[in-house]
């Protein structure tokens, strides 16, 4: 079996913070459900054979197998890795909601990334491991886990990309509160999300990660995939002469 198909760690932040929004505007979790809405559309309407993971953070229970009481708490496996599936996909536009409780964004990707390597490992046809990062960054975080996380990043072979607010590429003073722009409308940032910027640039820079804002993120995956389908050889006989004759495999190309 060729491996061809792709493993993705969606990592969803539904703390406090992504339920802020200026007045007559989306919340941030409202424009990370409508990214995540797209991701899937795309699978499922290119009928592709990835598989998809869903982790929330801030959830007010904790459900996954690295948790011991203390550590990776309020973090939520909501949906183990599979193909998209229309049940996920209603899952995502209606039954997820901010809540009251926030957690560390590092180690949701701890969490995620231990989901999506055990979920792969030993199994054939997967090419390529994504984690995606969907928050504002408004969390608190701790950074005893950073050199775990890219760590594990490297060794695993896992991409990481990162879809929230427009990270500033120069801060010059990391407690004066700078602009934050999601899906078309501007905000300030707080110290807490510029300081959460701060250690994920630091991360994506080891990792060699992508950041995206809500705005660049959007319009890309506006665009449905095109199924995948692979071409079938049409074996026939070439004859050159009556006592001539090859057999070839042809192809049509429309």
């Amino acid at each position: 079996m060729a491996a061809n198909k792709e493993a993705i760690a969606i990592v969803l932040d539904v703390g406090p913070s992504m339920n802020n929004a200026p007045p007559g505007e989306e919340t941030f979790l409202q424009t990370a459900i409508d990214a995540i809405t797209r991701i899937l559309q795309r699978k499922m309407f290119s009928e592709s054979k990835d598989e998809v993971a869903l982790i929330l953070f801030g959830t007010p229970d904790t459900d996954n197998p690295l948790a011991d009481g203390e550590c990776y708490e309020n973090i939520t496996i909501a949906q183990p890795m599979d193909v998209a599936s229309f049940e996920l996909l209603e899952t995502v536009q209606n039954n997820i909601q901010s809540t009251d409780v926030s957690a560390d964004f590092v180690d949701a990707l701890i969490v995620a990334l231990d989901h999506l390597v055990s979920s792969t490992q030993g199994k054939k046809g997967f090419c390529m491991k994504r984690l995606i990062l969907l928050s504002d960054l408004g969390g608190e975080f701790g950074d005893d886990q950073i050199d775990t996380v890219v760590a594990g990043i490297k060794n695993s072979g896992t991409e990481l990309n990162v879809i929230g607010p427009s990270i500033e590429e120069e801060d010059d003073d990391d407690d004066a509160p700078g602009p934050s722009t999601a899906n078309g409308h501007t905000k300030d940032k707080t110290p807490q999300q510029r300081a959460g910027e701060a250690m994920l640039k630091h991360i994506l820079q080891e990792v060699d990660g992508e950041c995206y804002s809500f705005s660049e993120a959007l319009p890309a995956l506006s665009y449905f995939q095109t199924r995948q389908i692979r071409q079938t050889a049409w074996k026939c006989q070439l004859e050159i002469t009556s006592n001539l004759k090859i057999p070839v495999c042809s192809y049509v190309k429309v």
